[in-house]
């Protein structure tokens, strides 16, 4: 058996601590285990690693989020346990495994430090529920970095690097909660069960005088250079 554990390595919703813990734990029970430093960004890049890490059980974030995030790649169908939100000894249990010696886990831990922290700069993008979204069309017609389109009469999401890091305004326009940002700290707008962002809303007419105020200096900038 082999897994796929997501360090979330710009990130501190996954513990990088019980990442180890849980590898050194994964191959002590004979497992083939595998640490990447972030799965946002090879789904962001639809690498052929992808397909690869879709045949293994992915121990990452929510499960709706990973779900989501795997099928933003093509692959819908793969097996994951939630790492974010469930205590160690509850993924062990589900993997069937007992923990290892905390020394064990050294080597794993000196693997995710060499990982590079890309806080800001990192993979962040919307992914689709597609069992919650309603093709209502919303979120494509409320952003205006051109994320989304419409290919036939369904909402996709075509430019994920356009989206603006750590903005989920798009989630809170959503009637269904089916916008995933799986980086982002509440749920269900992370993919997580709760709500805990239902009284948040965002203004859609303040992020268009922002955007348009950045888009204004820029073409100001580009002006004044030539």
């Amino acid at each position: 058996m082999k897994i796929t554990i997501c360090a979330c390595a710009s990130r501190t919703f996954i513990d990088k601590e019980k990442v180890a813990q849980l590898a050194a734990a994964a191959k002590q029970a004979g497992m083939d285990v595998e640490i990447v430093s972030d799965l946002c960004e090879l789904c962001e890049t639809k690498e052929g690693k992808v397909h690869e890490i879709a045949q293994t059980t992915i121990v990452a974030c929510h499960a709706r989020a990973v779900k989501s995030l795997m099928a933003f790649t093509g692959e819908p169908d793969c097996k994951s346990i939630d790492l974010r939100s469930q205590s160690l000894e509850d993924v062990l249990q589900a993997l069937g495994i007992a923990a290892a010696p905390a020394d064990t886990a050294d080597e794993w831990k000196e693997q995710i430090a060499t990982f590079p922290s890309k806080l800001g700069e990192d993979a962040w993008y919307p992914t689709l529920d597609k069992d919650a979204c309603a093709e209502c069309g919303k979120c494509f017609e409320f952003c205006p970095f051109g994320v989304y389109e419409m290919v036939n009469d369904r909402v996709t999401v075509v430019h994920p690097q356009h989206c603006k890091n750590n903005c989920p305004a798009c989630a809170r326009q959503c009637p269904t909660s089916a916008i995933i940002f799986p980086k982002y700290d509440r749920s269900p707008i992370n993919g997580g069960e709760e709500m805990q962002e239902h009284a948040v809303r965002l203004d859609s007419k303040e992020l268009y005088g922002e955007v348009l105020r950045k888009k204004l200096i820029e073409r100001k900038i580009s002006i004044l250079k030539k």
